[in-house]
């Protein structure tokens, strides 16, 4: 038996299909669903679940390409896979995008028990340029923005002994279930699982590096990249979504599942996997429904509609203030909250970014708007540092911000269960000011909080109230 954990976020025809051919009476399937995805995917997969008791949807959370929500979800399929019973030897860690490339006799043949296949290289044994992209990941403490991705808030010195117990990888896998239930213990208590956490795109290194630390409690880890990834290099592809002869090489070869499925199958590579199912389509539609047409992309009105608020309050208090929702001008739901204000006496190339995708966790930036060359050293602008930012997000990807070090909050802000943007406001405002004053050297200004604003409203309140009770208090006659 076989347990499947497969992480969806797009497409339901790659989902169904997919089932199909992984799909066996007794094999386990964990599904996650991103919060973002499409309605009709969300759907699609809680089908499956009454359809199927071997399927189980884990809560859907808002995942952040490669962030740590991608490590603490695997870790959540990990502990409800150990909780189903003993009869699984192994998990694999799959993608909607995947397609397998073994059939039923052939995969069992090669999962042996109690040895996990993860691809990993020790840090000592890459190369100059890889090093530097991998130390980059750990330079800074990083914090993880809901459904979009993690911020460097403050630098991390360089730990040579550190990186020297470092493994990098793909974060597609197999693992025994010996390797699982020591990664479930490991992830929460090892000495290192807090930095490993603090990363940017832990999921190529967290438990990467956990399993060559095992000291052999994990069982016997064979390093083995186990998916085809159909590289832009090799499939002559930009969306890196794979061709027959990339499905034929990978079969010649000894990997077990090829990713990325392109929308339309190959025909002999469709009639292949067609073998392989278990299911047809007209069986599959027949238990769950006919498969479900995802609506237009278009700009979130609850986004939308929230930026609309924002703006307007920011731009009513500041004189001079120009708002921009990108995604209202370019009908775009990623991320679905996203504002940029200027002013006149900001820089050029220097924009107020505030963006969130769950409408409860926002960042404010200061984002240099020139996408330069990728460089990983760190780099200082107007005095401040300047760390390169890596998140799946195209107007942010591999720009760099300007940190304001003077912000205990690190332009992070978390609305209130009354639905207020008060506080966000204020953050925002000072961020503005700060963008303005950033060419001269002025002393740091200490951007409050909501609790701080509380106390000042507080106070000015007070200062109300004696006034008044001052002008209506009887004069003494002379």
């Amino acid at each position: 038996m076989t347990a499947y954990f497969i992480t969806c976020h797009a497409s339901v025809a790659n989902v169904r299909d997919q089932f199909r051919s992984l799909h066996r009476p007794e094999h386990l399937l964990l599904y996650h669903v991103d919060a973002k995805a499409p309605a009709a995917l969300h759907e699609t997969v809680r089908r499956l679940e009454a359809a199927f008791p071997n399927v189980t949807v884990l809560p859907s959370r808002h995942y952040a390409w490669a962030g740590y929500s991608q490590v603490a979800t695997t870790l959540e399929a990990i502990d409800r896979a150990l909780a189903t019973g003993p009869d699984w030897s192994h998990l694999v860690v799959l993608s909607e995008q995947h397609c397998r490339l073994r059939d039923e006799a052939e995969l069992g043949a090669v999962l042996e028990p109690g040895v996990s296949y993860v691809d990993m290289t020790p840090f000592a044994a890459m190369g100059p340029g890889p090093q530097a992209d991998i130390a980059h990941r750990f330079s800074m403490d990083y914090r993880e923005l809901p459904g979009i991705g993690s911020f460097g808030i403050v630098p991390v010195a360089p730990d040579a002994d550190f990186l020297g117990r470092l493994r990098h990888g793909s974060n597609w896998y197999v693992l025994s279930r010996q390797a699982c239930a020591y990664l479930a213990c490991a992830a929460r208590t090892a000495p290192e699982a807090a930095r490993l956490r603090a990363a940017v795109h832990p999921d190529e290194n967290m438990l990467q590096t956990l399993l060559a630390a095992d000291g052999g409690r994990a069982g016997r880890i064979e390093p083995r990249e186990t998916t085809f990834v159909a590289w832009p290099h090799i499939s002559g592809k930009p969306d890196m979504t794979f061709r027959a002869e990339d499905f034929s090489a990978a079969r010649a070869g000894d990997h077990l599942f090829i990713r990325k499925r392109p929308a339309c199958l190959p025909p002999e590579v469709a009639t292949t996997l067609e073998d392989w199912a278990s299911l047809s389509e007209a069986e599959l539609t027949a238990r769950i429904g006919s498969p479900l047409e995802p609506a237009a992309e278009e700009a979130d009105p609850e986004g939308t509609a929230l930026a609309r608020r924002v703006a307007s309050q920011v731009v009513r208090r500041g004189r001079g203030v120009q708002a921009d929702l990108p995604n209202l001008r370019f009908g775009l739901r990623n991320p679905r909250f996203s504002l940029r204000f200027r002013t006149a006496r900001i820089p050029d190339g220097i924009d107020v970014r505030i963006l969130s995708q769950d409408l409860r966790h926002f960042r404010v930036l200061l984002l240099v708007t020139e996408r330069p060359e990728v460089d990983f050293a760190p780099r200082q602008l107007y005095g401040r540092p300047a760390p390169l930012l890596r998140i799946r997000v195209p107007e942010l990807d591999f720009r760099r911000e300007i940190l304001v070090p003077e912000d205990p909050t690190h332009g992070f802000w978390t609305r209130p269960a009354d639905g207020g943007v008060f506080g966000l406001v204020r953050v925002i405002e000072a961020y503005i000011r700060v963008a303005e004053r950033i060419a001269e050297t002025p002393a740091p200004e200490t951007v409050r909080g909501l609790n701080s604003t509380r106390r000042e409203i507080a106070a000015r309140a007070r200062s109300l109230a004696w006034s008044v009770r001052r002008l209506l208090k009887p004069k003494r006659p002379a």
